[in-house]
């Protein structure tokens, strides 16, 4: 038998490397309690079954700001629509969500609608991170080479730009989200909100 100074001894607690455990969890659960809103979204994304939606942006029959919210209805009446009031800070009082497949062969998680006085303002196409590259490379085979890229970032980001022959324009962020949970946005604004609020500079 050991006597009692020949005990075994448990080895002694590293305080510092549960320390930093602790911190590492607590930080990664802030983290994606931060991040539930994109979670949500591609949980729905991946367990929904979806449709593809399709209409283009350089086509006044296809896209124009004289759509409504019937429009909508009509054009994608095998989707699911919810139409809200909207309290952002766009120039707009109503927006209805699509949720969508794919939009012209892209993937794509849901299609944002703005209304302004019942006339459609803005639409928000949003690409999950890691279709950006598609979704550029089809922007280009539709419209072409941007009007204007930004060098330098603005309010965080760099957009490519293109102004269309009727008045409206449409824009798309150069780089990739840093965050791979936030999406990409192709956005268009209607020929009244170009004229209205400008979205062209001279110098970009």
């Amino acid at each position: 038998m050991l006597s009692p100074g020949e005990q075994p001894r448990s080895k002694p607690i590293n305080v510092l490397r549960v320390t930093l455990a602790v911190l590492t969890c607590l930080v990664v659960a802030a983290f994606l309690f931060s991040q539930r809103r994109y979670i949500k979204e591609y949980q729905l994304y991946f367990t929904e079954e979806r449709k593809a939606a399709t209409f283009e942006f350089s086509e006044l029959s296809e896209l124009s700001e004289n759509w409504t919210e019937k429009s909508l209805q009509d054009k994608f009446s095998g989707l699911p629509i919810s139409c809200n009031p909207y309290q952002g800070n766009l120039a707009a009082d109503r927006v209805c969500a699509v949720d969508v497949k794919s939009h012209n062969g892209v993937p794509a998680l849901f299609i944002s609608f703005f209304f302004a006085g019942g006339q459609l303002n803005q639409v928000s196409v949003n690409v999950p991170w890691w279709s950006h590259g598609a979704a550029q490379d089809r922007l280009i085979t539709a419209l072409g080479q941007p009007t204007a890229s930004q060098f330098f970032p603005k309010e965080g980001g760099r957009l490519h730009g293109w102004r269309l022959t009727n008045g409206s324009a449409l824009f798309f962020n150069r780089d990739y989200p840093i965050n791979p949970l936030f999406w990409n946005a192709i956005s268009w604004r209607s020929q009244s909100s170009c004229a209205q609020r400008g979205c062209f500079k001279n110098k970009e």
